[in-house]
């Protein structure tokens, strides 16, 4: 009886999400990830060493960031905007902060553990790390569903290996 109580209690935790929208495509971000959002016109300085995902460096609320612009992340075609741009900053580490530009904000929406799926692990990440971006789905009571972002691949495009020597090293 008390373990059926600890199982029942784990699927009854639930975490907050803020959900946004790039085209047709629903995704979240783990609320304790995001620092700020902005919906602002900005004005943005390309540096030319950056990588297309990058739309540019931009000071933000008295802070400097990169600016990714999450449709070119995952492949989508450009957005026709203007300078006003929906804006989420994420702080990856002690020093960088990153902004996310995206369509739209939805809201919030809390997600329970049960309603987790998590992505098959035989696909590959050789299209910009996309499965690693978005490594689970949540399946809402509605029957909504909306890709999990992570915000730790946001920038890391470059494949990710493997090695495949399966021995552990011991230190």
């Amino acid at each position: 009886m008390f373990k059926s109580n600890i199982k029942n209690v784990k699927k009854m935790i639930t975490d907050e999400y803020l959900v946004a929208r790039i085209g047709a495509m629903v995704f979240g971000i783990y609320c304790r990830d995001v620092k700020n959002v902005y919906s602002e016109k900005i004005k943005l300085v390309k540096l030319y060493y950056q990588t297309r995902i990058f739309r540019g460096v931009a000071h933000i609320d008295g802070q400097v960031m990169q600016l990714i612009d999450l449709r070119r992340r995952v492949g989508m075609e450009d957005h026709a905007g203007g300078k006003m741009l929906t804006v989420i900053s994420f702080q990856t580490n002690m020093s960088t902060v990153f902004g996310v530009v995206v369509d739209e904000i939805i809201g919030m929406k809390k997600v329970s553990e049960d309603q987790l799926i998590t992505h098959s692990s035989s696909l590959n990440n050789s299209n910009a790390n996309i499965n690693l971006l978005f490594p689970m789905v949540a399946l809402l009571e509605d029957g909504e569903m909306i890709h999990l972002l992570d915000s730790t691949y946001l920038d890391k495009t470059e494949q990710v290996l493997e090695e495949e020597t399966g021995d552990l090293e011991l230190f």
